[in-house]
Order: structure tokens, then sequence, then C-alpha cells
């Protein structure tokens, strides 16, 4: 029988046995529960569980469920919680990218409330948001993406219960819904970012919004993890070099690879890898593609593609600085580091002249 709670304290003994016990060789005879909402979730509850086992060992998960606050109607409003669900029920097995393993996972198909329980992965370097990223996860990040929609290039058709970047309604939503409400409380609470032109670029990419985002995610689609950031990434070293484990799934949808790389420059890094660093880690994800198989997709279309994502993802700080509950000040930080961060991307590469 399917298992959903509304709240991670109602992860009880019987509700742990009912769902994962079964990944262990003795009974769950205790739960204790600790909510990790410092900056943490800004679209779901996420707690850690620390299990006690018959014998006395002791066990750890992740633990996440529908978000307490109103963004969880967007969360339902964009299928995040579907969509999470649905990668690891379905692709998780055959991801490039390292993932936690998934021991269990179940969303209501009405209400979209869900349950997700996660392996722990405490012992490794959580990515932070307000840090950045160096240089060589950066590259992994992106060598890692070009794997990933290398191998789902031009065959998302083959998962059924994909949801697609490119759908109208959507796309409206968003531009409605989270963007343009959040365009003015931005510029009013942030306004040191806002120097030079960029109120007018923002402006004009709030008004351009479905005409950019429609170019942006054309031509042949792959599998995205649609949140890929150094706050949804555990920086690790494997074989002596830079690696990264991915979590956050749950704009997981059919829709152009460049997104992915965008994002994560967009939000994850700091004005010094801006340039021949941001570009040299570009050519490395165009070569991954082609390693993998891509054909017909020049650098010079993979570097247009990239820079209108990186304009329609100023959706991103302005939705967390205007529109989104910040949960903490945390959030408002990071919100205000994404912002800067994206104008800096879109001026390194003048992404401002695609505008109209």
């Amino acid at each position: 029988m399917d298992i959903i709670i509304q709240r991670y304290e109602d992860f009880d003994v019987e509700v742990a046995n009912k769902t994962i016990g079964y990944h262990f060789d003795e009974e769950i005879v205790e739960v204790r529960i600790a909510g990790l909402g410092e900056g943490v979730g800004l679209m779901s509850s996420i707690a850690r569980g620390h299990l006690t086992l018959s014998s006395g060992e002791e066990k750890t998960v992740v633990i996440k469920c529908t978000a307490r606050t109103e963004n969880s109607e967007l969360s339902k409003g964009l299928n995040f919680y579907r969509n999470e669900v649905n990668f690891y029920q379905h692709l998780s097995d055959q991801c490039p990218i390292e993932v936690p393993r998934c021991l269990y996972a179940c969303v209501d198909s009405v209400t979209q409330d869900f349950l997700l329980v996660l392996d722990d992965l405490g012992n490794e370097t959580a990515g932070d948001q307000l840090t950045g990223v160096s240089e060589g996860h950066l590259r992994a990040a992106f060598t890692r993406a070009g794997q990933l929609h290398g191998m789902f290039w031009g065959k998302t058709a083959e998962h059924e219960w994909l949801n697609y970047q490119l759908d109208m309604r959507t796309t409206l939503f968003r531009r409605d819904s989270i963007l343009r409400p959040g365009i003015e409380p931005t510029i009013r609470n942030f306004g040191e970012h806002f120097s030079g032109n960029r109120e007018e670029i923002v402006r004009k990419i709030g008004d351009q919004y479905a005409d950019l985002f429609l170019k942006a995610m054309s031509g042949e689609q792959t599998i995205i993890h649609g949140d890929y950031r150094v706050d949804n990434s555990f920086l690790v070293m494997r074989n002596n070099e830079p690696d990264i484990i991915s979590v956050d799934w749950q704009n997981t949808t059919g829709g152009n690879g460049t997104h992915d790389i965008a994002y994560f420059s967009a939000q994850s890094c700091n004005a010094d890898l801006r340039g021949e660093i941001e570009l040299s880690c570009l050519k490395q994800y165009h070569e991954t593609l082609c390693d993998m198989g891509v054909e017909n997709y020049s650098f010079d279309q993979c570097v247009e593609h990239y820079r209108y994502n990186l304009l329609i993802l100023m959706i991103t700080p302005i939705a967390i600085c205007g529109t989104l509950d910040q949960g903490n000040e945390r959030g408002a930080r990071v919100g205000a580091a994404g912002l800067q961060r994206t104008f800096e991307a879109i001026e390194s590469l003048e992404c401002e002249q695609l505008l109209a």
C-alpha cells in the first residue's frame, strides 16, 4: 500500500518499517526526526531521520515531503513532486551523475503530496550556494551534465511520464505567477544589485520571457536536472579528481541540455570563473556531448542556447528575492548571490544583445 505523510514528524516507527524496513536486516524500533530547515528546502520540507534498529545499531536517512509554506502550490503547479518521484523510480539507476540511493518514493497522482526517503550523505561535503564552486568542480559539473544529456539526447519519448519544459501553459505559469510578480519587490528590496542597465534588462526579460523561453529550449530534447546548482550538489573527490553528487531532482524534465549548465553557472559561479574559464568549461561540455554520440550540434549552436538560457534563468533569483517565501535569512542571501551572479553571467557573454 502506498504511504504518504503530510509532515516529516509523522515519519514514525510504524511508517518507517512499512516504507523502508525491508532495506534492513532488523526491525526499526525508534525514530527521531530533525528538520533541515536552515536555508534548505524552499520547495519541500526536508528532515534527517535517526533510526535505531533492534540491535541498537543506528542509521540515518533523509526524508522529503510537501513544503509547509505557500511554495507548495507553486511546486505542484510545476509538477516538482511528481517529477522527483518519477526520476527516482525510473531514471536514477541509469543516471551518469552520482545520486543518493532511493529507499522509498511515492506521490499521490491527484494531490501531488509525496514522500521520498533517501540515503543520508551527511559525511560528504555539501555544496554551499553562498561560497560558490571551484573551477575543478565546475568542470566536473559540466562534464557530468554532458554525459547525462548525451545519454538521453533525442530519446525523451521513451519515457511516457516525462514532463517537458516546452509547454506553453507551464511557461506562462512561470512568467505570470513567478517572474513578473517578483520583479518589483526584487528591484525595491535588492536595489544595490541594479547598477547600470540591469533594471532595464530584467524588465525586458519579463516582457519577452515566453519568446526567450522558446528559443532557449528549442532544438533536440534531452533529460535535464532543471535545478542544477551547487546547493543541490555534494562536492566530492573520486579517484583524486573533483566530482559531484546531485540531489533535488524535482525539475527533472525534457528540455535543452544547456539549461542545466547555464543554471549551474548563473547560480554557483563567482566572478573569477567568468570569461575564459567559463567558455573552456562550455567547450568541455560540448566535447562530452560529441563523445556521447551527439551529432549535428555545433559549438556555436551550443553557445547560443547557453546565452538564451542565462537570460531566462533570471527567473530563479527573482523568484527567491521577490516571489517565494525565502524561509529565513540564508534564503534571502542565496537569492541575492544568485541575482548578482546571474547579472555577471549575462554581462560576461553579452546576452542582453539577444533582447529585442
